[in-house]
This record gives C-alpha cells, sequence and structure tokens, in this order.
C-alpha cells in the first residue's frame, strides 16, 4: 500500500471510535482493496459526494456520511445565526435509510432540526420540500444513475439548490478540520423525536408538489396518449404516475420496475440515457401499442423518453429533447403572452442548437457549468434581477421548468413531454416528426459522446495525464476540419468560475469539448457537429471524429 493510503488505513485503525467489527473488516481486506478505499478522501463535485460503499476514507459509510453530515452541522452553525433546519430525503439505494437516519441523528445532535421523509422520495421532492419548509439546507442520500454498489451525499443549501462556493468549500473546510469520527455527535433517534428535533414528513410534501406542477400545466391534452413508464426501480414511482394521472393521463407502470430495488436487477445501468434500460418497457409498449416511453432514473431526476415512429421505438437523446421542451415552451408562450424579460438557460457542453432556436423568439440564452447547482444557482440569480427563467437543462436529460423546483425534475418534464406529444399526435405527428421539422427550420445539429472509464487512483491519474496531454498538444485537425480555437475554462471564462474544461473549436461546424466526470470515473468528450444543411454530413462527422479522439486517448 502506498504511503498516503497507508497512513488513513492506520488512522481508522488507531480511531477508538471505529467499531472493533469494522476495524477487523479492515484487517481482512485485501491490500489492493485497501489501497483503493484510502488513495483519497471523498470530495464534492459537480453532485456532491459520491462513492462505493464499504469501509474506508474513499467509501460511502456510516463513518464518512457522519464525518460529512457533522461538517455540513459545523458550517450551518457558523453561518447562520436565527433558527435552523435541514430536510433529509434519500432514494431506493442500499444503505440509503440507514445513511439518512444516521445524517437526522447528527443535525439532531447539533441543534439543527432535521424533516426527515419517512419513506424514499425523489431528489426534485427533496429540494421542492426545502424551499416549502423555509430550511436552512438540504441532504439528498442518493447515487444517481450510478451501479448499486455506489452511494451518494447530495448537500442543498437554503434556495433549494445544490451547494456553490462559498458553502461547498466551507463545508468542506469543516470535513477536513475533524480529526476523529470521535468528533460526530449523533442523538438517537427516538430522542430526537421527543425534543421536536427529528420530524417525519408523509405525503404532505407530495400533494403541494403536485399543486405546483400542474399549475404549469398548459392543459392540452389528449387522454388517448398511449404511455408506458418506468421507475427503473427508483424513486419517480411515488410522484410520476399520480402528477401524469393528475393531468389527464393514464399511464401504464412497467409493473417488474415499479418495485423498488437498490440492486436494480432488471437493469445492466440504471440510467435512462442507456437505451438497454428500456428493454422491458419496449415489450410493454409495443403489446399495448403505445406511443410513448418515459423512464426516469433512480433518483427521479433526469428522465429518457422512447417515442413510436413509423411503428418503431425510437430513442429521444437529451439535446434533442430540450430542444424539443425548449420550441414547444417557447410556442405556448408566444400564444399566450412572452413575459417581460425571457431567459433560458442551458450548460456548455449541451446542443448550440438550443441557443439558436432560443434567440430566434428572442428569448435570453445564459450558458452555465454542467451540473445543475450551477443552472439553478444562476436561475436563482437571474430571477432576483427581475427576469423570468422559463426553463432550463442540460444534455444528460436534466431539465428544470418552473421555480418552485431548484434541481433537475423529471416528473414535471416528463408531464410536459407527454402533453408535448399529445399536441403532436393531434396533428398526426411524433416527436421525430417534430424534431425533423425544427432541424428542416434551424439545421442539423447532432451531438455525441466519448466517455471512457478509468477507475480507481491509476485511473484517476490516466485522467489527469489526458487533460493535461490535450493542454498542451491540442490536434490541429479532425477529419478535415482546422483547429480555430481553444479555450481552457480552468482560467475561468466570463462570468462562469474556473472549471477543468476544454473548448477546441474546428471551425463553425465542428467543437469540441472535454472534462473529467464529477460524480463518475470518466472524461467525457462532448463532440458537436453543428449547421449542417444534410443530417448525413452531420452524422458522418462525428462518427469520424469519435474514432480520431479513441487513437488519440488510447495513446496518452
Amino acid at each position: 500500500m502506498e504511503k498516503e493510503a497507508l497512513m488513513r488505513y492506520q488512522k481508522w485503525l488507531s480511531d477508538s471510535s471505529i467499531s472493533e467489527e469494522d476495524k477487523e473488516k479492515l484487517r481482512n481486506t485485501d491490500e489492493d482493496e485497501l489501497q483503493d478505499a484510502f488513495y483519497k478522501e471523498l470530495e464534492f463535485g459537480t453532485g456532491g459526494m459520491r462513492g462505493i460503499i464499504g469501509l474506508g476514507d474513499n467509501r460511502m459509510n456510516f463513518y464518512t456520511v457522519g464525518r460529512a453530515t457533522q461538517a455540513f452541522a459545523n458550517y450551518i452553525n457558523k453561518v447562520v445565526k436565527d433558527s435552523k433546519s435541514v430536510v433529509i430525503s434519500y432514494d431506493t439505494r442500499h444503505m440509503s435509510p440507514e445513511f439518512a437516519a444516521e445524517t437526522a441523528e447528527i443535525f439532531a445532535a447539533n441543534n439543527i432540526k432535521a424533516y426527515l421523509f419517512e419513506e424514499f422520495r425523489p431528489t426534485p421532492i427533496l429540494s421542492f420540500a426545502v424551499r416549502q419548509l423555509e430550511a436552512t439546507a438540504g441532504v439528498m442520500i442518493t447515487a444517481s444513475h450510478n451501479l448499486p454498489k455506489y452511494n451518494g451525499y447530495k448537500a442543498y443549501w437554503k434556495n433549494g439548490a445544490q451547494v456553490i462556493p462559498p458553502h461547498d468549500e466551507g463545508i468542506i473546510r469543516e470535513y477536513k478540520a475533524i480529526e476523529s469520527f470521535g468528533e460526530i455527535k449523533r442523538m438517537p433517534m427516538e430522542e430526537a423525536k421527543k425534543q421536536h428535533l427529528i420530524q417525519m414528513l408523509g405525503t404532505e410534501i407530495d400533494q403541494t408538489y403536485f399543486k405546483k406542477a400542474l399549475a404549469l400545466s398548459f392543459k392540452e391534452v389528449d387522454p388517448s396518449l398511449k404511455i408506458v413508464y418506468t421507475p427503473l426501480h427508483g424513486t419517480g414511482v411515488k410522484i410520476v404516475p399520480s402528477l401524469l394521472k393528475k393531468d389527464g393521463f393514464n399511464p401504464y407502470v412497467q409493473e417488474a420496475q415499479a418495485i423498488p430495488d437498490g440492486d436494480f436487477p432488471t437493469v445492466e445501468y440504471p440510467n435512462p440515457e442507456d437505451p438497454r434500460a428500456f428493454e422491458l418497457s419496449i415489450k410493454d409498449a409495443e403489446r399495448l401499442d403505445s406511443d410513448i416511453i418515459l423512464a426516469s432514473d433512480p433518483d427521479a431526476d433526469r428522465m429518457g423518453v422512447m417515442v413510436k415512429h413509423r411503428g418503431k421505438f425510437v430513442r429521444i437523446d437529451g439535446n434533442q429533447m430540450g430542444v424539443l421542451l425548449l420550441k414547444f415552451i417557447l410556442d405556448r408562450y408566444s400564444k399566450r403572452g412572452m413575459p417581460t424579460y425571457p431567459v433560458v438557460i442551458e450548460s456548455i457542453v449541451s446542443s448550440k442548437l438550443f441557443a439558436k432556436v432560443a434567440r430566434s423568439f428572442e428569448v435570453e440564452v445564459v450558458e452555465v457549468l454542467t451540473g445543475f447547482k450551477w443552472i439553478c444557482n444562476k436561475a436563482d440569480d437571474l430571477r432576483k434581477s427581475g427576469k423570468d427563467v422559463l426553463f432550463s437543462f442540460e444534455e444528460s436529460y436534466g431539465y428544470n421548468i418552473g421555480d418552485f423546483v431548484y434541481d433537475k425534475d423529471s416528473a414535471t418534464a416528463i408531464m410536459y413531454t407527454c402533453e408535448m406529444a399529445s399536441e403532436y399526435k393531434k396533428r398526426g405527428m411524433t416527436l421525430i416528426d417534430a424534431l425533423n421539422e425544427i432541424y428542416e427550420q434551424y439545421g442539423y445539429y447532432f451531438e455525441t459522446q466519448f466517455a471512457p472509464v478509468f477507475e480507481g487512483e491509476e485511473g484517476m491519474g490516466k485522467i489527469d495525464s489526458i487533460m493535461d496531454f490535450l493542454r498542451k498538444n491540442p490536434p490541429s485537425e479532425l477529419s478535415g476540419y482546422k483547429l480555430t480555437e481553444v479555450v481552457d475554462y480552468d482560467r475561468g471564462i466570463d462570468d462562469i468560475p474556473p472549471s477543468n474544461v476544454l473548448r477546441m473549436n474546428f471551425g463553425g461546424n465542428l467543437t469540441v469539448y472535454v472534462r473529467p466526470s464529477g460524480t463518475e470515473p470518466k472524461i467525457k468528450f462532448y463532440i458537436m457537429a453543428m449547421n449542417f444543411k444534410k443530417r448525413d454530413d452531420a452524422l458522418e462527422l462525428l462518427d469520424k471524429v469519435k474514432d480520431e479522439i479513441s487513437k488519440i486517448v488510447s495513446v496518452v
């Protein structure tokens, strides 16, 4: 084991607050596994703290979750002087209920009232509850769409959005300042309830959420639209079917995947971005002659879509759905009256067609870093300045409509998607037909990703090497397109804070972004073919560039 990992490991063995049972488990652990479990500490990234469940500093366990919560409590008690409260929710993953209960007990012991959901709830409900209850902060226990061995911890501030500087930096400082797990305070659940420091939340928050979401409905639905929905064994089952029914639809819920299960037994990867996640739903949709299939990931902040087009079910990717929803929303506002200062928000790596469509409606477009913590905090700032944020999105199936949830919200986006599909069905069109209309009007814009996985400490070094290589040696051309500009976001661009992102422009038809993922052991290349007159030319370019980038990565 390397020196730093060995020091962290030995510190655990000498910490009297760690149980002898857990120390014995560590002593019987393979050295390679120990190296990975201790080579670094978990950190807050674009999606909070996320890691494999197990013992060690680089793992999700009662000690690291407890340390994160104690750090969060210390920070809150330092910067907030009046009454303090935190809302806590969790998904269907292994250890999520236990980590959530632990989190509540630690906040209670630090004299911070904890609102804890009685059962699992989606991420958007957590964000909504923070705002609705006017809490100081929030915690969501989830690893989103990661594999079953993962769990995670998302921290929210009082506006309902995930923490950004200075709050995330302050929490991390407090985390690093905790020398021993013995510093973590805990109050038993029943005692905390007696002292009114833990209050359980039921369905009352859900009902208020439904009212807010339905207030945004365009109420032009065709109940004959045949819908199949799958929660992929996750939390969406709590809100999506009910919201659709209240909006006038009658969805069929995929039965096997409606069962909450942290093993996600019917899918290889519980991510609606992965077409394989739709296999069971497609069978249902074919049997029921359905028009559309919708999926949400385990914490129900993302959604995925497939539609029947010319007899086959076709996947619509995250960028395409963002553009479709944008056009649908702006068309409606154009008919009913556009706000005085309309704004939409997208992440820097999302489709540039989004901005082109928005500007054709004379709507302001704001770009932010990847991650809804940046999107929703920017939306909050814009609203405070008097502007109306109508819609926000990022390419990984993340959408936000309205001002009552400050994170990705699959349920409201699914409701709008069904309303949109319903409207086009009345016109004898599918969403694919609608998308083709947009391409014909604005030009063909297509995007793809190349995202190789590099796990563990060695993988982290590989990702750093690739970023360093590309900064020093960006390709002079790709597929015949000459490099015209390199933008390094690490230096800070305009109002965007510094971030480990590189953008390479190859004229006006090709752009490539590259960044390490903040939530998975991947380096992501976002390849964009833009403003083509012919569909095939754009798609062919994507394939060629993806192959060329793969070859570059393989030799670094």
